[in-house]
């Protein structure tokens, strides 16, 4: 049972799937998968409680808890989803009538009612002046275009990855680290781009997960260099960075695999922030 005088609930939004931090006044006892009522930027927001963390203070949001939800707060929000939804119909269809380039993903109107936000991506810069005052008359509320980042509209829309489970982004991603071609070069990856590719067009967020594990390759004898182990000249053909170990050929093309770690403790790794190779692992 969490200490409720000392907890943060673990939230996610309900328009874009996001998670973050709210305190939760001492007084007030809430479970995970319960729904609160917060204070955001886009005004008073139904969102769910996914569990309880330790907050990072410096990416802090200024999120106000207002109250656990009523029923009441529930009924209204299914209405706010359905007349979203209607609008965000309306918007496409005069989006396309503008002949404006933009993949509108999802509509959402807070439960203070005070705006609705239209969530959309966009390979170039998008004029939707027009399109807003269209908007504006058809549907008699306050409209804000909010442009997301294609791994964004995939974290909203969610979907099954080539892994066959969902997206990482959509199920507990905080947020998207930077990954890099280079990753897939470290991690010994096929060099086809179906099998590093996400849904969402870019490089998968998983290749950023695993990639602490391969610092060590500085550290490790040059493919193809020569070292002498055990009495036997054996040759560097590949690194197995899940086993952890080294695969060599001996002088008779067999292969010889050793551990990290048992090459260590010979002294035959490099010294740990080495960039350059100067043949010192060579032996």
């Amino acid at each position: 049972m969490v200490d409720i005088s000392t907890k943060t609930a673990r939230i996610r939004f309900l328009d874009t799937n996001r998670f973050a931090d709210v305190f939760i006044p001492e007084d007030v006892e809430i479970h995970k998968n319960d729904f609160i009522v917060v204070k955001t930027q886009k005004g008073e927001e139904l969102v769910l409680v996914v569990g309880f963390s330790v907050p990072d203070e410096q990416d802090a949001e200024e999120i106000e808890f207002i109250r656990k939800a009523t029923e009441e707060d529930i009924k209204l929000f299914d209405k706010l989803e359905e007349k979203a939804e209607k609008g965000l119909e309306t918007c496409k269809k005069f989006a396309e009538k503008e002949g404006l380039k933009m993949n509108l993903l999802k509509a959402y109107i807070p439960l203070s009612k005070n705006k609705i936000i239209f969530y959309y991506t966009a390979e170039n810069r998008v004029d939707f002046r027009n399109l807003v005052k269209e908007l504006a008359k058809a549907l008699k509320m306050r409209i804000e275009m909010k442009q997301v980042g294609v791994r964004d509209g995939v974290k909203m829309a969610g979907a099954i990855g080539i892994c066959g489970n969902q997206c990482c982004c959509s199920v507990f991603l905080d947020k998207f680290e930077s990954v890099g071609i280079e990753m897939v070069e470290e991690q010994n990856l096929p060099p086809t781009p179906s099998k590093f590719t996400g849904i969402c067009g870019r490089l998968m967020c998983c290749l950023a997960f695993e990639q602490d594990n391969y610092t060590i390759r500085k550290n490790l004898p040059e493919i193809g260099s020569e070292l002498e182990i055990n009495g036997q000249k054996l040759t560097v053909k590949a690194y197995d960075f899940i086993r952890e170990q080294i695969i060599f050929t001996d002088e008779e093309n067999k292969i010889v695999a050793y551990s990290f770690d048992y090459l260590d403790s010979l002294n035959l790794l490099k010294e740990k922030g080495c960039t350059s190779c100067s043949g010192c692992a060579v032996k």
